[in-house]
This record gives C-alpha cells, sequence and structure tokens, in this order.
C-alpha cells in the first residue's frame, strides 16, 4: 500500500509539474521586451518631480541560459495557487522550466514515473547556472542511471560536469568555498555545545585522525565510554596540545618492549615514569594525512584538465591548488599510478592493500541499496572470511569477493540479517531481511518488486 500511495505521489508531482511549465509557456516574454523591470532614472525623475513611481512589470530568468523569459507578475498567480512564498515559486517555476528545457532526457524521465519529481527538481536547481554544453552533459550522463542514483551520486555528476565543461564556474566554485571557511560554537541549554565547521577537506581529514588517534588513546587507558564520547572528550583534549601529547605517550608506553633507556619508576606510582624512548620516538616520527591524488587530462578538445583525489572523487585544478596551499608540514601528497581494475587479484591474508586500492577506485562509494556514501570504508568479504587455521579455502580475499562498505552498513549485513552476491554482470544483488532484493551497480540502485 506504502509503494502504491508513493506512486500515486509521483504521478501527480509529474502532473503538477506539467501545469506550472504550461503556465510559464503562456506567459513567456518575447524576447524584444524591455528586461528592466523598473527603469531607475525615469522613477528618480518620478520623485525628484513628487509624482508617484510607477512600477513597470519586467520580466525574469528562472532558468539557464537558452531558456526564455517569463512576466514578473504572473509568478505571484503560482505561489498564491500553491500557497508558498513568492520566493519559493520563482524557484519551482524557474526548476521545472530548467528540467523541460535543458534536461529533456530526466524530464522524460519524470513524465513516465522513472524518476521523482522532486529528484528531477534538485538536478535542475544544481544545472540552472551551468552553461549548455555541462548542462547537456550532465542530462547525457544521468538520464539513462538516474532512476538508481541516489542524491549525492546526482550531485557528484553536477560537480564533474562543472569541472569539465565550465572552468571558469569549477575556478568561481572552488575560490567561494575556500572564502566560506569557518568555525562555530553554539551552546546550548544542557551544558553541551555544537561545533560546525566548514574547512578545506585534508584539514578535516587531518582533524578526524586526531580525534580518532585520542579517542583510541583513551581506551587504550581504560575509559570504557562509548566511542563517540570518547570522540567528543577528544576535541577538549585536543584544544591543549601538550596534554594531547602527554596522552599519547602514556598511552604508547605499555606497549614498548625497549626498556632499555626507561626509567625506573618503581615506588614513583607515575603513569609518565614508564615511558621509553622508543615510545618518543614513535610519536616524534608520527606522520600526517596522505593523500593521493591522480591527475587525468582528457583527450577531447575543449574539456579540462581533472584532479582525482583518492577517496573524495573528481575536484577542480583550483581546489586541489587550493588544498596544496593549505597543507601543513606533516602532510604527504602522492602521485599514484592509476590502478588495473580488470587485474584479478586473489590473496590468502585477510586484508592486502592492492586490493583495498582497486576496491576503492572500482567502487566509488558504499555499494548497499541507496547509499553511495564516500570516506572512509571497509572491504566487506563477501562470502565470510575464514581462517585457513578454522578450514577456510584459499584465496578468499579476491577482486570479486570484496565489496565497498561504509561502517555502518557493513555492521548492518553482518548483524542485520542482509545478505548479497556478486553476479556474472559484476552487479550486486541484494535481500533485506524481508526478502526484497536490490540491484547496486557502479549507477546506483534498482528496487525489484
Amino acid at each position: 500500500m506504502l509503494a502504491e500511495q508513493r506512486r500515486r505521489q509521483d504521478q501527480a508531482a509529474a502532473r503538477e509539474l506539467v501545469a506550472v511549465t504550461h503556465w510559464a509557456d503562456l506567459h513567456r516574454v518575447d524576447d524584444s521586451a524591455d528586461p528592466v523591470l523598473t527603469d531607475p532614472v525615469e522613477a528618480q525623475r518620478s520623485r525628484e518631480c513628487g509624482q508617484p513611481v510607477l512600477g513597470r512589470e519586467g520580466q525574469l530568468w528562472l532558468a539557464g541560459e537558452g531558456v526564455f523569459a517569463v512576466e514578473e507578475f504572473a509568478v505571484s498567480q503560482v505561489a498564491t495557487v500553491l500557497g508558498v512564498p513568492e520566493t519559493a515559486a520563482r524557484s519551482y517555476l524557474g526548476q521545472s522550466l530548467e528540467l523541460r528545457e535543458r534536461l529533456p532526457r530526466c524530464w522524460a524521465k519524470v513524465m513516465v514515473g522513472e524518476l521523482p519529481a522532486w529528484k528531477g527538481r534538485q538536478i535542475a536547481a544544481e544545472t540552472i547556472a551551468l552553461n549548455p554544453a555541462a548542462a547537456a552533459y550532465v542530462d547525457a550522463h544521468l538520464a539513462p542511471f538516474v532512476a538508481k542514483m541516489s542524491l549525492s551520486r546526482i550531485l557528484r555528476c553536477v560537480h564533474a560536469a562543472i569541472i569539465r565543461h565550465d572552468r571558469p564556474l569549477a575556478a568561481e566554485r572552488a575560490k567561494t568555498a575556500g572564502e566560506t571557511r569557518g568555525v562555530w560554537v553554539d551552546d546550548d541549554i544542557d551544558g553541551t555545545s555544537r561545533i560546525t565547521a566548514v574547512t578545506n577537506t585534508p584539514d578535516a581529514v587531518a582533524f578526524d585522525a586526531a580525534v580518532h588517534q585520542v579517542a583510541t588513546d583513551l581506551h587504550t587507558l581504560g575509559s570504557t565510554a562509548p566511542e563517540q564520547v570518547r570522540r567528543a572528550t577528544a576535541v577538549g583534549i585536543l584544544a591543549d596540545p601538550q596534554h594531547a601529547l602527554d596522552l599519547h605517550t602514556i598511552a604508547l608506553a605499555p606497549d614498548s618492549t625497549d626498556t632499555t633507556d626507561t626509567p625506573d619508576s618503581s615506588g614513583t606510582g607515575e603513569a609518565d615514569a614508564v615511558v621509553s624512548r622508543r615510545s618518543l620516538r614513535s610519536l616524534l616520527n608520527h606522520q600526517g594525512p596522505t593523500f593521493h591524488i591522480h591527475l587525468h587530462t582528457d583527450a577531447t578538445e575543449g574539456l579540462s584538465p581533472v584532479a582525482r583525489v583518492q577517496g573524495y572523487g573528481p575536484q577542480s585544478l583550483e581546489t586541489i591548488e587550493r588544498w596544496l596551499a593549505d597543507l601543513g608540514a606533516a602532510a604527504t601528497v602522492k602521485l599514484t599510478p592509476v590502478v588495473d581494475l580488470t587485474e584479478h587479484i586473489s590473496v590468502d591474508a585477510y586484508e592486502n592493500p592492492r586490493l583495498r586500492a582497486q576496491v576503492e577506485h572500482r567502487d566509488h562509494g558504499c555499494r548497499f541499496p541507496w547509499c553511495g556514501r564516500q570516506g572512509r570504508f571497509d572491504a566487506d568479504h563477501i562470502d565470510p572470511y575464514v581462517p585457513p587455521d578454522d578450514g577456510g579455502p584459499p584465496d578468499q580475499t579476491n577482486t570479486a569477493n570484496l565489496a565497498r562498505l561504509c561502517r555502518f552498513h557493513h555492521r548492518v549485513k553482518t548483524h542485520g540479517g542482509w545478505h548479497y552476491r556478486r553476479q556474472p554482470d559484476d552487479t550486486l544483488l541484494w535481500t533485506s531481511p524481508q526478502g526484497r532484493t536490490y540491484t547496486v551497480d557502479q549507477h546506483g540502485t534498482v528496487a525489484h518488486g
């Protein structure tokens, strides 16, 4: 019943898009019309003469380049009919026109019920700022697979189109993104505060690694608090670098076997008295985050060079330049060869660096239905790994038996009753605890039944 209700809702939303765009057609502005909403010179003269200012109805370009303008006052009628503010009606009308005029393949998917109208409008909202070539690229590349794709995957496709076909916009967005960075702290009434930070991705990765390290140290030293509580505590510890240094040094000490130069701690009871020089050397040699960057140049004329950061997808060269300029001294940047995705790799060990790199390049995000999350991931064994000492077969860790899952969906698969198999065409067929099935490939998800 729920699925049928959603289907009817999508059909109604598609019909509403048709009605909205038809209204725009009825109020299309002739190209020769005056684009000025109110002539400022004429308005000033009216004020000087003591006469009322007479505003003139103008025209609004609500969609992308090449789409016709509409009469300004016509939008008010749309707003009142839909019961939304004028600004919301302008956005709705602009997205609808953008979808129909510049994304015709995606529009067709909405009309036949393969793409929800809300998702089509989200795509249109992202493409309005693009030049015609970039918008056409998005439409051509998304339309065949858009019904399978999560919204995050769709937005990444738009991002790739900007990098390839609209270099000025890519550069402007990279500059704007750098200028919007900041850290904000909001106090709650229960004695906690919320920290919101917008930083360069390398800085966020470095901070996440530091928080993880302190949380791990707290666990090593006996903390039984949940991981997220330890991570929250780590933020305060990192605010005092010396505290974090001392904590990490103490956490390292019990694991050290180099006691030649360790001070005699008998009778002192001080935790830091057992710190060995080996532990200190390990701490001082600690390296910052490592970023693997692949630079690709497309032979197709007119396309911009693309930089792909391993784990973070394609980025504009301007973004990479900003990252490199702001990286700390401890960070490492590596240019690595492109991984051969056709090679079949198999090992007896549970993990293998070459296999993990291959999985990361093959699976651009979590392969659980509708997820696609990027960043940190687990290389999950589709058939659970059985240690050879326990009778497990050889070569269990291989290209075909691994898939990229985020940590949450790895847990869902392991403990939540879900299971999946790799099909001959390299897609993954998932089955839920209720028996519903989903096919996941590099383009996204298809639900069956």
